[in-house]
């Protein structure tokens, strides 16, 4: 359960690396790949928000189930995935509106996006440098096997398949468009 938490932060820094390139590129007066961001966007509103937090908030319960962690630290981690899916969908609204009536300012969208990359690495390290190996030394297997038995009864449904295929889509599609352009 933990190493699948640190392989899919792993997938998050190799897609935030690509978003940091067109960003990158458009702050510096390059025309960025609007349907490469426009299918990033829709990755970070669905793996992020819909999947990897979900996965994260159940160890969460666990450790604060077995008294293990201050509360606390536990509330601003829980806050800070509540902010992620905020700068997403504010994004993601900045990006559509800049497509469809070009009145979003572009610096406001970069800025937006350089925001949420700041906020997801930064919290991504959080959690590699604290919660994880805490995890990893406070979680009995058996507490692990909990968690993994909530996301197979509760996070498993129909929509959630629904959400891992259109996942599985747009990383093709993504992976497609960046050998394009190489």
């Amino acid at each position: 359960m933990l190493t699948a938490i640190k392989k899919e932060h792993g997938q998050l820094s190799g897609r935030l690396t690509l978003l940091k390139s067109e960003a990158y590129a458009w702050s510096h007066n390059q025309e960025p790949d609007y349907d490469l961001l426009h299918l990033l966007i829709q990755y970070f509103a669905k793996f992020p928000d819909e999947i990897h937090h979900k996965k994260e908030d159940l160890i969460y319960n666990a450790l604060i189930g077995g008294g293990v962690l201050e509360s606390e630290y536990l509330k601003r981690l829980k806050s800070e995935h509540e902010q992620m899916n905020a700068l997403t969908q504010q994004f993601s609204a900045n990006l559509e509106n800049l497509a469809a009536h070009h009145v979003s300012p572009k610096w406001s969208l970069i800025s937006d996006i350089n925001n949420y990359i700041d906020v997801l690495e930064l919290h991504m390290a959080d959690e590699e440098s604290q919660f994880l190996p805490l995890a990893e030394i406070e979680l009995s297997n058996k507490d692990l096997l909990g968690v993994h038995e909530i996301i197979q009864t509760e996070l498993i449904t129909d929509a959630a398949k629904q959400a891992f295929e259109d996942l599985s889509r747009l990383d093709s599609d993504i992976d497609q468009l960046v050998r394009k352009k190489k």
